[in-house]
């Protein structure tokens, strides 16, 4: 029976999900569910789909926490900065990110990965304190079956449509993924230069937010030596050849690649070393919410040897 491999086509994946890039020495199937991936998100919890999984980190870490038998492979799909998805309502007096503490703020899930790095971000850079803010989660998300903690330290409730809610004026703001919808209505950005904002945040902290990375099964992992380390071998070929051929007018989640390129920021590596750093901050981030139970170490993620 072939190891199922989560792989879209779109950006270094592509490579994998054509055939251009195949995992050397095993029998690896190329997989996406036709519902996209969040669709699967919840069962990495109970009984994942398939044998490597692409999944969001904190998804990955809440489920790291709670005993789930996985193994993460440091491979990191999409990444990207919150900053370009933060959206207020007009009218709301939110001119700075120290404007949202009073308000009410949507994200599409407590746990929700783009979520997790706005709040900490804008908690580094500007000192928002998080828990003079009122939070509400979009239904339905992907952890919404998922039992994980709320810290009782923040205020947070349940909402619907985020866009149309923001809209009406109902939240004042919304931390959207990517660059969140188009604008339009009494909508307007957080930041007056999100990009700039992002490199500000960059600077900063010497971090660049990785958004997904791979999962796997780690019974599949121990009945297959190797497979580890011949996944992201594949994943560093398909990455140097969306590398190769990414034009400066595409875009990675929402951010130009030209503007990636012009900052030292694109091509982006694989590998723990080389996200050492944006690894570390996501587990603090984490933690500081309450998602998590302890500040894990890196290596503790990822499979033995991981480099």
């Amino acid at each position: 029976m072939p190891i199922t491999l989560m792989a879209d086509h779109e950006y270094a994946a592509e490579h994998l999900a054509n055939g251009a890039v195949n995992v050397q020495g095993f029998d690896v199937q190329i997989v996406w569910p036709e519902s996209g991936s969040a669709a699967v998100y919840a069962q990495l919890f109970t009984d994942p789909p398939y044998d490597v999984m692409v999944v969001p980190m904190t998804n990955f870490l809440i489920a790291l926490d709670r005993g789930c038998p996985l193994t993460g492979l440091p491979v990191f799909p999409d990444v990207s900065f919150p900053h370009v998805g933060g959206q207020v309502n007009a009218v709301a007096g939110i001119a700075s990110p120290n404007d949202l503490e009073g308000k009410r703020v949507g994200v599409r899930g407590w746990g929700f990965n783009p979520g997790t790095w706005m709040r900490g971000a804008i908690a580094d850079v500007y000192g928002v304190d998080l828990t003079k803010i009122h939070w509400v989660e979009a239904e339905p998300n992907s952890l919404m079956s998922v039992d994980y903690p709320r810290d009782p330290r923040f205020s947070i409730s349940k909402g619907g449509a985020q866009q149309d809610e923001l809209e009406s004026g109902a939240l004042d703001a919304v931390f959207f993924d990517r660059s969140g919808p188009p604008l339009g209505g009494s909508r307007a950005l957080l930041f007056d230069d999100p990009l700039e904002a992002a490199l500000t945040y960059h600077r900063r902290t010497g971090v660049f937010p990785v958004n997904v990375m791979l999962a796997a099964k780690s019974a599949a992992l121990e009945a297959n030596p190797g497979l580890a380390q011949a996944i992201v071998d594949a994943c560093g070929e398909a990455r140097r050849l969306y590398d190769a051929n990414a034009r400066d007018d595409d875009e990675h989640m929402g951010l130009p690649i030209g503007w990636l390129r012009k900052n030292g920021l694109f091509p982006h590596r694989n590998g723990l070393e080389n996200n050492r750093a944006a690894v570390e901050t996501i587990i603090r981030y984490a933690a500081d919410l309450g998602l998590i139970s302890r500040r894990f170490a890196p290596e503790e993620l990822f499979f033995a040897g991981a480099a």
